[in-house]
């Protein structure tokens, strides 16, 4: 099933990335001063290895929003909110150039002959 969703057109992959990061962002929402930094690195992950470095900046953004705003509804006025989003944001960018930069390392490795 992998193999077949990189025959699917990119902007339907992003618009599944977007869709789970909205849910994400949801679910954050609900959950309230929890943090699920860590479930955004699925749709992250996701773009990163099938859309490459540009739609895992666009959907490292969404979710760094995605936190930003569930984080401010979720819990009353705190100082370091701002700085604290930013932070999650450029970790999420961070995962999500490393990934599609592991996804290209990984295509352009030449395929070693079998060892007998």
């Amino acid at each position: 099933m992998l193999k077949r969703m990189e025959g699917f057109p990119p902007w339907l992959l992003l618009v599944v990335g977007y869709v789970m990061v909205a849910l994400l962002g949801y679910v954050d929402y609900l959950t309230g001063d929890y943090s699920m930094l860590v479930f955004y690195f699925l749709p992250i992950a996701f773009a990163g290895w099938y859309l490459g470095r540009s739609g895992a900046l666009l959907i490292s953004v969404g979710a760094g929003i995605a936190r930003f705003v569930s984080d401010c509804n979720s819990y009353s006025g705190s100082a370091v909110r701002y700085w604290n989003s930013f932070q999650d944001t450029a970790f999420l960018l961070m995962v999500g150039i490393l990934v599609a930069l592991i996804k290209r390392k990984l295509a352009d490795e030449p395929e070693s002959p079998p060892e007998s």
